[in-house]
């Protein structure tokens, strides 16, 4: 498991920032409260859980008030996935694999599971640690130092030693062999003053001293009982350990390691990266025939010169429709200066008589005043006979006024018809008169026509303005017909100009396609010889190999383990036995002749409280009695005060030997890298580091040998620090893990610091190291974040 990016919300001065992180060592270089510290709690929290106020720990709120929490990119065996913790108080966690992008379901538990055997206390125990850790080893004393380093296996021993000197103290404050005023030393004293006291006054009282004898005769048989339970006991925890270790043994002998061929890793991840390149390749081919069969070349237009046929016909309609609204507007124009010099509409023209009438002058008038003038003149002038012809002449010239009135009433009448016109005017417009209607029916025929000729212009053109997204303005059809000419010839050329593109893309993509076959075939050629090396077909059997190959190791890995975890006395003991029923046989026997005991102990006990029974019946309430309860109760409280005693000393005991047996199945192999690393972070001036029981001895190159407590502190700090990588490189078969260290070689001098960077250089070959520092001089790493 491997870290590739840190992408943080908000967490103390950090805001809105990511960082992006190698698989090797990593180097984050800045000053004091530049952050460094921050990342590393950030890194940690996300993992394990952000920490929580109590004991007034440092939580990290963000500065500016964006959300608290982040974001982990971390690789695992299960590909890439983000581990998203958001909050503090109701901290909530969501983990994506990046892969498709979907939400893995109770990510605690799955969570939980990557980081099995791990808790927070014991990544740090491993994985974590800067100068604070290392300066703890000088504050402690030296004897506790190699307890440390002896322990070190045990993941958490420094809390345990810590524990182990607390409770040594307390007993200490208790009794001491040859102590006066403590607790325990004062309680045995005023007992056997007490019991002086009362032997001096029981002379009388032999049978209570007989009794009592009995008693302690019986408490000396009760003793030896438990004894003899506390044996039965150890060996049936020494039955139980063996049965666990068979358990091991009988895991170690069903781990079936096979003969397969030797599989470099950089072969397939070269075969790998060209069956990748190979895909490349054949997906580009495929998206390379499917453009071909996408490009369509346009069709040859060859409705183009009917189209330009059509537009031809309907501009020679246009323009017998042009000539018809040109004759339709005189026409209109000649009705429209008719009608404008009538008042009202344009009158019916003039009969024959209506233009004889019109034209006849008052000529009956003119008639009648000259006949009245002669009858006037025949009456007055002549002589009287001639009366009777005068009323003749005026009866006549009577008939021809009111004939005279009659036609002025006529020619009124076509007057006011023909208003503001005179008769002159009149008699000159019957022409046009004559010809209005004639001109109104070949309006209406016109406007028929060009109706007609405007939809037949209308249907030509309107299937090829709507395929070229023409507006068909019938007010302009004329118009209309040269867009659509202009149209028609560009697309022409647009087809034309399109096809000779597709074309020439056609081209280029049949090239290109030779060239990735060429280079497909090639890098197909290269991959076979990979498959022929391994005798495999394709990539998933050498895949499959690989994994094989890798499950052997871890195979001889585990049983090696095994084997080393089982020391040689217990792998001699566990041969003798055939199988696990053995030795629960033996438990459940040992187990039996335990109850024996324990039931002979409880009828002791019931033997010795009648003898106890009797003793206060002999005694009465004098101040022997008062004495005498005043010792049992000095015994019961020394006993109490002794029981809490070597509870304290045998509980430092069962730590110590705990952490013994938790380290010495890994001791070895972390011992043997140990020695290697602390021989090179000291310049090789020690070459070994020696064992034995309870001690730890380091011995130069010249053979001198020193115990722990006499190295400098440097020195020191140099071999926790060879132990704690060794540990980690140790136990990654079970977990693997970044190595975060913040700035841990303060008393290193130059070499020793410079070999040290050396030796996480080289571990981080197989392991990511994060190294935060606050040197300025940083040229010497190659992967520095800068803050």
């Amino acid at each position: 498991m491997r870290i590739k990016r840190l992408e943080i919300s908000g967490f103390g001065r950090w805001s809105q920032q990511n960082f992006d992180l190698i698989d090797g060592m990593q180097v984050i270089a800045g000053q004091n409260e530049s952050g460094k510290t921050t990342l590393r709690a950030f890194i940690v929290g996300v993992l394990f859980g952000f920490p929580t106020k109590k004991g007034g720990v440092n939580v990290y709120d963000p500065k500016d008030g964006s959300q608290y929490g982040g974001s982990l990119i971390l690789e695992t065996d299960e590909g890439d996935v983000r581990i998203t913790r958001l909050d503090r108080t109701k901290t909530t966690l969501n983990i994506t694999r990046l892969v498709n992008q979907t939400e893995i379901n109770d990510p605690e538990k799955w969570l939980k599971k990557k980081l099995s055997p791990l808790t927070r206390e014991s990544f740090d125990d491993i994985f974590n640690f800067n100068q604070e850790d290392l300066s703890h080893i000088s504050q402690i004393k030296s004897e506790d130092f190699q307890k440390l380093l002896l322990n070190i296996g045990a993941v958490g021993s420094t809390g345990w030693l810590d524990v182990m000197a607390d409770l040594d103290k307390s007993a200490d404050k208790l009794f001491a062999p040859r102590g006066n005023k403590r607790p325990l030393n004062m309680a045995i004293k005023d007992y056997e003053n007490n019991a002086l006291q009362i032997q001096q006054n029981s002379e009388a009282l032999s049978d209570f001293i007989s009794t009592e004898k009995k008693l302690t005769d019986l408490e000396t048989k009760q003793q030896e009982q438990q004894n003899k339970i506390l044996t039965i006991n150890q060996a049936l925890q020494e039955r139980n350990k063996l049965i666990q270790q068979y358990q091991l043994f009988e895991s170690a002998k069903k781990i079936t390691i096979q003969d397969i061929q030797t599989v470099n890793e950089t072969e397939v991840v070269k075969a790998q990266r060209l069956q990748i390149e190979i895909d490349a390749l054949s997906n580009s081919i495929n998206r390379h025939n499917a453009t071909l069969q996408n490009i369509k070349l346009p069709e040859q237009l060859t409705d183009s010169k009917k189209e330009q046929l059509l537009l031809s016909q309907a501009q020679v309609r246009q323009r017998i429709l042009s000539e018809n609204q040109t004759k339709k507007n005189e026409l209109l124009q000649q009705t429209k200066q008719l009608e404008e010099r009538f008042t009202a509409h344009v009158p019916e023209p003039l009969t024959d008589k209506e233009l004889q009438e019109l034209a006849t002058s008052n000529f009956y008038f003119y008639v009648s005043v000259i006949a009245v003038i002669l009858v006037i003149l025949s009456t007055f002038v002549l002589h009287l006979s001639m009366l009777w012809i005068g009323i003749i002449i005026l009866v006549g010239c009577g008939g021809l006024y009111y004939k005279s009135q009659q036609q002025n009433k006529s020619k009124q009448a076509i007057k006011e018809r023909y208003s503001p016109l005179d008769v002159v005017t009149i008699k000159a417009i019957q022409p046009q008169i004559n010809l209005y209607e004639q001109h109104l029916s070949e309006i209406e025929k016109l406007d028929s026509d060009i109706i007609q000729q405007q939809d037949d212009v209308v249907n030509l053109i309107k299937p090829i303005a709507v395929r070229l997204d023409v507006e068909v303005l019938c007010d302009s059809l004329d118009l209309t017909i040269v867009q659509l000419i202009t149209a028609l010839q560009q697309q022409n050329l647009s087809t034309d100009n399109k096809r000779n593109l597709l074309v020439q893309q056609q081209n280029q993509i049949v090239v290109e396609t030779q060239q990735e076959k060429e280079k497909l075939n090639s890098k197909i050629e290269e991959q076979n010889i990979v498959f022929k090396t391994y005798h495999v077909n394709d990539l998933n059997e050498l895949e499959d190999l690989l994994s094989q190959f890798k499950k052997n190791l871890q195979f001889k890995q585990r049983y090696q383990d095994i084997m080393q975890q089982i020391d040689e006395e217990t792998r001699q003991k566990l041969v003798r036995y055939e199988s696990e029923e053995q030795l629960v046989a033996q438990q459940e026997q040992q187990k039996h002749e335990l109850a024996i005991l324990q039931e002979h102990a409880f009828k002791l006990q019931n033997e010795i409280a009648n003898y106890k029974a009797q003793q206060e019946q002999r005694t009465s309430n004098d101040q022997f009695m008062t004495m005498q309860q005043n010792l049992a109760n000095q015994k019961t409280e020394l006993t109490q005060q002794f029981s809490d005693y070597l509870t304290l000393k045998l509980t430092v005991r069962w730590i110590n030997k705990a952490l013994q047996n938790a380290s010495q199945n890994r001791f070895p192999k972390m011992q043997e890298l140990a020695t290697k690393y602390f021989k090179y972070l000291t310049n090789e001036r020690y070459d070994k580091i020696q064992f034995s029981k309870n001690s730890l001895q380091v011995i130069t190159i010249d053979s001198q040998k020193f115990d722990v407590t006499e190295l400098s502190t440097g020195t020191q700090e140099q071999l926790y620090v060879a132990f704690r990588l060794a540990l980690s490189q140790v136990i990654k078969d079970i977990i693997s893990m970044p190595l975060l260290v913040d700035d841990g070689f303060v008393n290193f001098d130059d070499n020793r610091k410079k070999n040290v960077m050396h030796l996480l250089h080289d571990l981080a070959q197989e392991q990511q190291i994060i190294y935060w520092t606050a040197a300025r001089d940083n040229d010497q790493f190659k992967n520095v974040i800068k803050l």
